[in-house]
């Protein structure tokens, strides 16, 4: 009789573990199943949020290809001055007629780091699996936000110079650099020393090829978040 009541019992044992290790693989299985779901929900906000920082990397490149154009155009204007800087009436009255602006013109780089901005602060770079990429990402906004602290500081210089200019004229001088005489209109401020130091010396607060190596950049970040290489 014990023996039957020992069997009647581990039976009922065996039962209730396989019932238990039903429930336990059950138990795991739905926590798999959320850390799948929740991990592709996690990498589904990166890539949305990788797509917003490759636009806005894209319009930044559009910039600075503006900026780079519009300041490489008046360093030829300038390097043109300085062949002739005691005599501007040797350059031709249409070139500087056309480049006429180069004189006060102010060189900017509208640089946008919002999305960047907002990743960076987000809990979404830990699901970033390539630190190296997060690395090139931070250089990247870092060099645009470089040439954009230099073309302020070229365009400040410039403004030094000429601001020198207007407080050491007469009115004559001043009335005479203000009228259609495109000559006297580049030649007033070419006798400053300030800004003649400017027009020779403002072409080293930055280079082409910094603009290059930012572009270059900016653009192997775009191609990285467009192949998902992060």
């Amino acid at each position: 009789m014990g023996k039957k009541i020992d069997k009647i019992l581990s039976w009922g044992i065996m039962k209730y573990l396989r019932e238990l290790s039903v429930v336990i693989i059950g138990v795991f299985v739905t926590l798999w199943i959320t850390s799948v779901i929740s991990d592709n929900a996690k990498q589904n906000e990166v890539d949305r949020m990788m797509k917003l920082v490759q636009t806005e990397l894209e319009e930044n490149l559009q910039s600075i290809e503006w900026s780079q154009r519009k300041w490489e155009t008046e360093q030829r204007v300038y390097q043109l001055i300085r062949q002739h800087i005691s005599h501007v009436e040797a350059i031709p009255l249409d070139t500087l007629e056309t480049y006429r602006k180069v004189i006060g013109d102010i060189h900017s780089l509208a640089v946008n780091a919002d999305s960047y901005e907002v990743f960076k602060s987000s809990l979404l770079t830990q699901y970033i699996k390539d630190k190296d990429f997060l690395r090139a990402l931070s250089q990247t906004y870092g060099s645009l936000g470089g040439i954009q602290s230099k073309l302020l500081r070229y365009s400040n210089q410039k403004g030094d110079g000429l601001n020198h200019t207007m407080s050491h004229i007469d009115k004559k001088t001043l009335d005479k650099w203000m009228n259609n005489d495109v000559y006297s209109f580049f030649r007033i401020p070419l006798e400053d020393n300030v800004f003649r130091a400017f027009v020779y010396g403002g072409n080293t607060l930055i280079s082409v090829d910094e603009f290059e190596v930012a572009k270059k950049e900016v653009t192997s970040i775009i191609d990285r978040i467009s192949k998902k290489k992060y």
